[in-house]
């Protein structure tokens, strides 16, 4: 029998009924479709919050296509595979550009090309790092082709506890600097203090670190490791002198688990990284931002580009009617609702819409946001489905850190046991 996807966790936003035609196309350059009443099934991986989907989708659905019914289908009552089965359908996947290749894997997606003439969609509005890194994504499934729009995209940030510079009479960190610039402003802060061995700095790890000099761990052309190279080494010794500060050695957990170092235990100064600014309404200090560390060659660069992306499922029914909910929520309007929120950037290059970024969301209010609109990200580096490779090069980096192994050899090894890995994959 044929399994179908679990829908027991899906959210319905509004009211809807069955399928409507597409029209002629509007002499104004957008496809006018039919109005009959149509709900729309939207797969989200994860990239979508609720106050998201509020803003992208509620609200201005509200408003231009009340006939139309969304259905929100969340990753953890349908894996992607799940997706390929026939009588799976659904109408818009959404989730971050790097995931291309995996739902390209089980053909999940349609090529946008023929729709975006169609709904009149100006591509030279989105910004350009976003968009290129879509393409490049994109061309690992079809040379040419282009599978998602971006909406959004991560920020990173310097978040810093105040209450912890000011207890030690340190200034607070400035914007511009440079990474051995933290590291000398963290070395003041790194002590012991009423049995509390405070940090001074929490870069989270090597793939933070390494993300600002956009560098694979897998080669995307060869499918070969890529990560015995000058740009690996100089992060892992980076990272290292950072981890080296007595006092300051961090545990490479995960994403929540450097969270929960700086906002729960209270006990780091600094934490260098992306996607915090929710967990901050847990915290119950004086803190702020300040511009990402950068190197020397790459000023005011913070790490690669992270982008969110909406996609057409290729078994869609509704296909126009998705690209309309997709054109829609890449609109100014849409767009400007989404900056206002201050979870991430507009993935437009429209300077109106990022003077209005996080002017609704009271975490931000009297924060130093000019810090976050100093940064631009990294230009993209594509990434491939073998997504293990990173845990083999942390596995190493620990060795390295440890003093088990030299950097030369940690490296070596890892590339050696990331082919071997790719190997058993394909």
């Amino acid at each position: 029998m044929k399994r179908r996807i679990a829908i027991a966790a899906a959210v319905l936003l509004f009211a809807g009924g069955c399928g409507a035609a597409t029209k002629p196309a509007d002499p104004k350059g957008e496809t006018e479709v039919g109005t009959e009443p149509v709900t729309l099934k939207m797969y989200n991986y994860g990239a979508l919050t609720p106050d998201i989907i509020d803003r992208l989708f509620v609200r201005p659905m509200k408003q231009k296509y009340p006939h139309m019914t969304l259905q929100v289908i969340e990753r953890s009552a349908a894996p992607i595979e799940s997706l390929a089965i026939a009588g799976n359908e659904v109408d818009i996947i959404t989730g971050w550009g790097s995931l291309l290749d995996q739902f390209g894997n089980f053909k999940l997606l349609a090529d946008l090309n023929p729709y975006i003439g169609k709904h009149g969609v100006d591509l030279s509005r989105f910004e350009k790092s976003n968009l290129d890194g879509v393409r490049l994504q994109s061309d690992t499934i079809a040379k040419g082709s282009l599978m998602a729009l971006p909406f959004g995209y991560n920020y990173y940030a310097t978040f810093y506890n105040k209450t912890i510079f000011d207890k030690f009479g340190v200034s607070y960190p400035p914007d511009g600097m440079t990474w051995d610039q933290a590291i000398e402003v963290a070395k003041k802060l790194t002590r012991t203090e009423g049995g509390v061995q405070y940090k001074g700095l929490d870069p989270e790890g090597i793939e933070k670190v390494g993300n600002a000099l956009s560098i694979p761990y897998v080669d995307p052309v060869t499918f070969k490791a890529a990560v015995h190279t000058d740009g690996w080494r100089k992060v892992f010794e980076l990272t290292k002198r950072i981890n080296d500060i007595p006092g300051n050695e961090f545990q490479i957990t995960n994403h929540a688990g450097t969270i929960k170092r700086f906002v729960k235990d209270k006990n780091v100064a600094m934490l260098a990284a992306p996607e915090v600014l929710n967990s901050m309404a847990d915290a119950d200090f004086d803190w702020d931002l300040a511009e990402y560390p950068y190197f020397p060659e790459r000023p005011h660069t913070s790490g690669m580009v992270q982008t969110f992306v909406l996609q057409i499922a290729s078994n869609s029914k509704h296909p126009e009617q998705a690209m309309q909910v997709i054109r829609l929520a890449t609109s100014d309007e849409t767009q400007t609702l989404l900056a206002k929120s201050g979870l991430m950037m507009s993935a437009l290059q429209n300077e109106a819409i990022n003077k209005n970024f996080g002017a609704d969301n009271p975490l931000l209010k009297n924060k130093h946001i000019e810090a976050i609109l100093k940064t631009k990200p990294a230009p993209y580096v594509v990434q491939t489905r073998f997504t293990k490779a990173r845990g083999i090069l942390e596995a190493k980096y620990k060795d390295y850190a440890a003093g088990k192994k030299d950097v030369n050899t940690a490296l070596r090894e890892a590339n050696e046991e990331i082919d071997a890995y790719i190997a058993t994959e394909k």
